[in-house]
């Protein structure tokens, strides 16, 4: 072989080693990716740093690479990687601080804090899409579950007291569910509710209505600034209340939770325990022809007391301590491509007496989430709510226990029973004259009742990512509420007096069923150019609701069983009621963020509805608002976050069914008579508000919330007479009134302290809210719900006589004779003030005229403004002090100012059953004196009584039993014994039955206070 071949040879045969060396080493490279090199295997625990309690679900990741694993259920993980120690690691976790850990050792022990200032979570509400808090340009509020369900309420209208500023709570009964307002009126008629959206379903429920165990947070936004994007229904604001789900990293979760205890009665007014007849030497009344004698004094009008020989305390032996319980159990599950949950609450509420059954409440909740694919996800949610309240049958006035618990002289023993042990019907010592009182105990024990409310909401959404920047989505939800009440008299109740009504027998049945519906198909489409985020959403609502009624009474039954059909035909009142109201409701919302520091978000909703004629059907909605991160720019030191904001926006509210068919036309061929024709000029009641705030964070732990909003609602519907000189007349609904209202709020919450095993986690409310009205169209001045609506006037303003208490409140003319008191014949000194702060003429203090002076006005009938249920701000204090395994926790709600009308005092005076009775009496004054402080029952100054008060609302000890150390952690992961208080206390020199309700105080179902242990457990 000669040297040329054996180049050639060799060069050819180097070429295809080349080529196989080239195509091996793609191979090799594979071959080491997919078959790395195990250089170490890093084991390790996540925990919360201040309880020791393991964090499932959390993220570990190799810092650098996609290379991450997360924790289990006991919060252990196993993390595998080619890489030799020491390397980076971080560790992240849904409301936790994000952190990176140095692993140089197996195993590790992961401690993570909780993030104070939750800028990075997501919130749904007033949004077209989930935004972070740190994007959003107008308020929120979020109540996350800790302070919702560490003293979980007995329903959810009262979750949110003490912790959301500028919310008002008015809780008129006890044992009922309260209403929520937010930010002041935006009627002239009084407040409106916000529209609740339980997991992005809109629907018509309320928050009582709602098990405060099921819910995982809630999110407020209060005016139309931000509820634009609800349009007709958000005037009133919005409450989205967002339901528990599956728990990440928790294939199979258990919680049972059963809480014991009982309740008792926190607030009732002074009552006398003495009168003013004479009596025999042994203490008893002395009867004169059967009848008691007044024991008058030798000045013949000044009274003796004396105490009751026989002493009952019926209110306490009637309204005294009941039972509480509830008994609730969940399960959630999850892995990569579902979630679910299911649980069960069982509640009792013990009654105001063994006459009166306990109110209950069944819930049922089931969520299921499923990833379908990368693209495609699915959510279904299905809740179910039973309610029985006996308790409405007696929380009116006449038919309420403590109305007749304190009206009725204590010799009289309302608890007395029978040989059969059955309450009596007519007590010992009923008999006297003026004191002849059927026992409402017996009443309660022979007529039976039932008030039942049932809840369904069935709602299901699908998410589909078109492309990467585009994506739809669609939901339906279905809810239904059903209200029963049925009241049956037997054959043969008895009654003081023969009653044609009862005493053969008497049966009343009403129901009532509202089917709401709600349909939504949204697209979105969101970029990022450069610096600049941008998106647009569109969307379609459609909402219907539908309610239908039934009433029906008779009497005379022919037999003993509860049906209509066994009524006398000729007493049978049958009544029915039918309404329905379709919206329509399509928006566009645009959003442009540049460099996470500038935020601008421009929405207009257009909407449609039945309620109101063709020409004004259809109603715009905008909403403008913008953010700016100064912080992103500027180095505040301390203050780690700093954002201003500004918005704008519009909500409306529908008018009452059948208001746009309440134009009337007249015609007096032969007579008068009306017709009722389509009022088609009714326009939407419009709020527009502008919201001016900022959202801070202190030293990255404490947040701060700043609001100033300024309304006016205008189109407000009122009804007035169609014509005025005509009795009878009918009303028409027109768009006449106005009303402005302004709020101020402040908000702070946050991990204040974290250190070791310590922390401290503080809340702060402040809120002060105005609300006047500004128009009423031509409509004079009036009275609605005992409140004056006058131009110029709070919207709360309380209307009534006023008995003058200084001398200063007197007026006089040039002759220096008083004009606004007496008869236009005195002189200032010819007056003044007695004892009691009541002013009186000079000349008969002391004698039997003695009586109050009482402001004069012919041209208003005597009556004006006096007083304003307003309170002059709302504060509320949420604490948490945790050490290791031990918690406690407590909310504060202080209330200054505000005034409310107590009836129920003023009544007790009527029958000499109050404390002011007595006091009068030892101070000598006249009978008559006291009869007309009472003033015949009319709203009179002198029982307006102040408000303020600090209450005790929430609090909690609790203590996390150490399972580990027990050795039961694989059984039981976790294991909470709390004692509980609800309602515990109230500070307050206001002596009525109810210091919380905003209406007047008429014998209302008493507050109650409830104190329980709870067991929880987690498997």
């Amino acid at each position: 072989m000669n040297k040329t071949m054996y180049l050639k040879r060799n060069r050819t045969l180097a070429g295809k080693m080349a080529a196989i060396l080239l195509l091996f080493l793609p191979i090799c490279a594979w071959a080491q990716e997919t078959r790395p090199l195990i250089n170490s295997t890093l084991d390790g625990v996540v925990l919360d740093v201040l309880t020791r309690e393991p964090l499932a679900g959390a993220t570990l990741q190799l810092e650098g690479v996609t290379h991450s694993t997360t924790t289990d259920r006991e919060g252990k993980f196993r993390f595998v990687t080619g890489q030799r120690f020491p390397y980076a690691i971080v560790v992240s976790y849904l409301g936790y601080k994000t952190i990176t850990v140095v692993a140089d050792g197996s195993p590790i022990t992961v401690l993570l804090e909780q993030d104070a200032t939750g800028l990075d979570e997501v919130v749904v509400t007033g949004v077209a899409e989930g935004t972070s808090r740190k994007r959003l340009s107008f308020a929120l509020t979020k109540v996350d579950n800790e302070l919702i369900n560490t003293v979980p309420a007995t329903d959810a209208s009262t979750s949110l007291r003490g912790k959301v500023a500028g919310l008002r709570i008015d809780q008129s009964g006890g044992n009922q569910g309260a209403s929520v307002y937010l930010r002041g009126s935006k009627s002239v008629t009084g407040n409106i509710e916000p529209l609740i959206v339980v997991d992005g379903f809109v629907t018509g429920l309320r928050l009582a209505d709602l098990n405060p165990n099921d819910i995982e947070s809630i999110e407020v936004v209060k005016g139309a600034a931000a509820s634009a994007l609800y349009g007709t229904r958000g005037e009133g604001g919005i409450i989205q209340v967002l339901t528990k789900q599956g728990r990440k990293g928790r294939k199979l979760d258990i919680t049972v939770d059963n809480e014991l205890g009982f309740s008792d009665v926190l607030l009732l007014p002074p009552t006398s325990n003495r009168h003013h007849f004479k009596v025999n030497p042994d203490g008893s009344f002395l009867l004169v022809d059967g009848a008691r004698v007044i024991d008058y004094q030798e000045n013949g009008f000044s009274v003796n007391l004396h105490p009751y020989k026989d002493f009952y305390d019926n209110t306490k032996n009637i309204l005294g301590r009941n039972s509480f319980y509830t008994n609730s159990a969940s399960v959630s599950a999850n892995d990569d491509r579902y979630s679910a949950y299911l649980s069960a609450q069982n509640q009792y509420r013990g009654g105001v007496s063994d006459a009166v059954g306990a109110d209950t409440r069944q819930n049922l909740l089931f969520n299921l989430g499923y990833k379908a694919s990368p693209k495609v996800t699915a959510d279904i949610t299905a809740q179910y709510s039973h309610f029985d309240s006996p308790s409405e049958a007696v929380s009116s006035r006449s038919d309420g226990l403590l109305y007749s618990t304190l009206l009725v002289e204590p010799h009289i023993n309302l608890a007395e029973k029978g040989d059969d042990g059955r309450y009596v019907f007519f007590p010992s010592g009923s008999d006297l004259p003026g004191t002849q009182w059927s026992n409402p105990l017996y009443e309660l024990s022979n007529k039976e009742y039932g008030y039942i409310t049932e809840n369904l909401l069935l709602g299901g959404k699908l998410r589909y990512a078109i492309t990467d920047h585009l994506s739809a989505e669609g939901s339906a939800s279905l809810q239904n509420r059903y209200y029963n009440s049925e009241v049956y008299y037997p054959i043969g109740f008895q009654t003081i007096t023969p009653n044609i009504n009862l005493n053969n027998g008497n049966y009343a049945l009403a129901t009532q069923r509202t089917d709401t519906r709600n349909g939504q198909l949204q697209l979105n489409y969101n970029r990022s150019t450069g610096k600049f985020d941008w998106g647009l959403t569109a969307k379609f609502v459609y909402e219907s609701s539908k309610q239908t009624g039934f009433g029906g009474s008779g009497r005379n039954l022919t037999a003993p069983v509860k049906s209509l059909n066994v009524t006398e035909p000729a007493t049978r009142s049958l009544s029915s009621s039918w309404a329905k109201t379709v919206n329509y409701g399509y928006f566009l919302n645009a959003k442009i963020a540049w460099d996470d520091k500038l935020f601008v978000d421009g929405l207009v909703r257009l909407d449609q509805s039945s309620r109101f004629g063709r020409d004004v059907g259809t109603a715009v909605f905008p909403r403008i608002s913008a953010a700016y991160r100064i912080t992103q720019d500027v180095d505040l030191n301390a203050l780690t976050e700093l954002k201003f904001r500004v918005a704008y926006g519009q909500a409306g509210s529908l008018p009452p069914f059948g208001a746009k068919d309440s134009r009337v036309a007249i015609s007096n061929s032969g007579g008068v008579s009306y017709t009722q024709n389509d009022n088609t000029d009714l326009k939407r009641a419009v709020t527009e508000e502008t919201e001016l705030g900022f959202d801070a964070t202190l030293w990255d732990r404490v947040n701060v919330q700043f609001n100033y909003a300024f309304s006016n609602s205008t189109n407000d519907f009122i009804a007035v007479p169609a014509f005025a000189p005509i009795a009878g007349s009918a009303n028409i609904y027109d768009n006449l009134g106005a009303v402005k209202s302004n709020s101020l709020e402040l908000e702070i919450n946050g991990r204040a302290v974290s250190k070791g095993r310590f922390a401290w986690t503080p809340g702060l409310t402040f809120s002060r809210v105005r609300s006047e009205i500004t128009s009423l169209g031509n409509v004079p001045e009036f009275t609605s719900g005992g409140y004056r609506k006058a131009v110029g006037a709070s919207t709360t303003a309380i209307y009534g006589y006023s008995i003058f208490s200084s001398l200063s409140q007197l007026e006089t003319n040039e002759a220096g004779l008083v004009i606004n008191a007496g008869d236009g014949t005195k002189r200032v000194d010819d007056y003044a003030v007695n004892e009691f702060g009541v002013l009186v003429e000079k000349a008969a203090l002391g004698t039997a005229d003695e009586a109050p002076v009482f402001y004069v006005n012919e041209a208003t009938g005597n009556a004006k403004i006096i007083g304003d249920a307003m309170p002059d701000f709302n504060v509320g204090f949420a604490n948490t002090v945790s050490y290791g395994p031990f918690s406690l926790y407590a909310v504060l709600d202080w209330q200054q100012g505000g005034q409310k009308f107590n009836e129920t005092a003023q009544y007790l005076t009527y029958v000499y059953r109050s404390e002011f009775s007595d006091l009068t009496a030892q101070a000598g004054k006249p009978l008559n004196f006291t009869t007309r402080v009472f003033n015949a029952s009319q709203v009179t100054d002198y029982w307006i009584e102040s408000t303020t008060h600090v209450a005790l609302r929430e609090l909690s000890l609790s203590y996390k039993i150490p399972t580990e150390r027990l050795g039961i952690k694989k059984v039981l992961q976790n294991a909470t014994f709390s004692l509980i208080g609800r309602n515990l206390f109230i500070w307050t020199n206001y002596k009525g039955v109810n210091v919380d309700g905003i209406g007047q105080d008429g014998f209302n179902y008493p507050s109650y206070r409830i104190v329980s242990g709870k067991l929880t457990f987690n498997f």
